[in-house]
């Protein structure tokens, strides 16, 4: 074959293709379905057996599901939380709010790349530090720590006080916007301080951003209630309810990890 592909190439890949049933059979079950379904085993699938020898204790009914979004360690964190509140109130199942944990993450997250930029200010626009800062400002990825500090600065709250929303379960839009608002503030911060304006003066444009940001996260993610109720049904189907609570109420009261 030539440097480029020619007409008769194409001809000839087309005839190559035509002639393979299998090629075809591939491409009708592929055009119109998941590739990871079609190309899965089922050989190998009809062989799995989901009966084990050794079950966890209090296993839970649901598992969580952080569809497609970086909160794994989020999840982690409040997986490990759920079990306590289960036996403690004697509970097939039960889930913290993901989508109120993220909020705050969030929220903290864009407070802390704005502290950061203030920091910098005498740094030029292209220093490394400066172009990491700006890279990925609100990403979902966190660490223990993080999770420790969000716990214990805003508590937790039960799943049904403020479930998942369409951008908490596909964050990558929403990401990408409030990077973007994240990256115009750092601009005019700057902007601002070389035009003389000082460290005072931008702190006040600060709490206007960051009013910003916390109404973009409220559209996004539905707004944190301040006050909520908890209704439970344990395994004796006994109904339980918890009137006026916060979330560090919630936290501090309902968990038995603290």
């Amino acid at each position: 074959m030539k440097t480029s592909i020619s007409k008769t190439n194409i001809k000839s890949f087309q005839k190559a293709f035509n002639n393979n049933p299998a090629h075809k059979i591939s491409r009708n079950a592929l055009t119109r379905n998941s590739m990871l379904d079609v190309a899965m085993n089922w050989d190998a699938f009809s062989k799995v057996d989901h009966i084990y020898s050794h079950k966890i204790k209090n296993e839970m009914k649901n598992v969580t599901n952080q569809k497609s979004s970086g909160r794994c360690w989020g999840f982690a964190g409040l997986n490990l939380m759920r079990f306590s509140v289960c036996e403690k109130y004697n509970l097939n199942n039960f889930e913290f709010s993901q989508n109120y944990f993220m909020f705050c993450d969030k929220l903290e997250k864009a407070n802390y790349f704005i502290e950061n930029i203030i920091s910098t200010l005498d740094e030029p626009y292209d220093s490394r530090l400066v172009m990491w800062l700006l890279s990925e400002p609100i990403q979902d990825g966190g660490q223990w720590d993080m999770f420790v500090n969000l716990i214990e600065k805003y508590g937790a709250i039960p799943k049904s006080a403020m479930p998942e929303s369409f951008q908490s379960s596909q964050s990558h839009m929403m990401n990408r916007i409030i990077t973007r608002k994240l990256r115009e503030n750092a601009s005019i911060l700057r902007n601002n301080y070389s035009t003389g304006a000082n460290v005072r003066d931008l702190r006040g444009q600060k709490e206007e951003m960051m009013k910003e940001i916390y109404n973009m996260l409220c559209i996004c993610l539905g707004t944190p209630p301040e006050i909520f109720r908890w209704q439970i049904n344990d395994k004796k189907k006994k109904f339980k309810r918890f009137n006026s609570l916060t979330p560090s109420d919630f936290y501090r009261k309902h968990v038995d990890i603290v």
